[in-house]
């Protein structure tokens, strides 16, 4: 478009830019970045001798589940309800005995309103400190 045609407009100024000096630029910059990348791979690898090699994967160990949950459980059931319900030590240096619930029951209910009274200390005519 000749400036007749354009009239009072200016024309668009061209690019002064140095192609060659944005480019060599630019490649330097790369070389740069591709020279301190290999200086660092190569002080990895020599500092940290496994730095490059694969870990080795240690899974855990699968679980160990129940076989059969319902037997354990019931089995489980069968030893609470034996030691609930026999007589046993639970401490035999202090002279503590186990005794079925329902005995327990039983001796709580014939202390009728001193149920819950602390017991007497043990004497000789009197070996569980039950109150009269």
């Amino acid at each position: 478009m000749p400036n007749e045609e354009m009239g009072s407009r200016a024309m668009p100024q061209p690019p002064d830019v140095a192609t060659g000096a944005v480019i060599t630029a630019v490649a330097g910059f790369l070389a740069f970045v591709a020279i301190v990348m290999a200086v660092l791979l190569f002080y990895l690898g020599s500092t940290v001798p496994n730095a490059f090699r694969h870990a080795i994967e240690n899974p855990f160990p699968a679980p160990a589940l129940q076989k059969t949950p319902q037997n354990d459980l019931k089995r489980f059931e069968l030893e609470q309800r034996k030691a609930l319900s026999g007589y046993g030590w639970a401490d035999r240096s202090k002279g503590l005995a186990r005794i079925p619930i329902d005995e327990a029951m039983r001796i709580i209910a014939a202390r009728g309103e001193h149920a819950y009274d602390p017991l007497n200390p043990p004497t000789a005519d009197n070996p569980t400190g039950a109150q009269p």
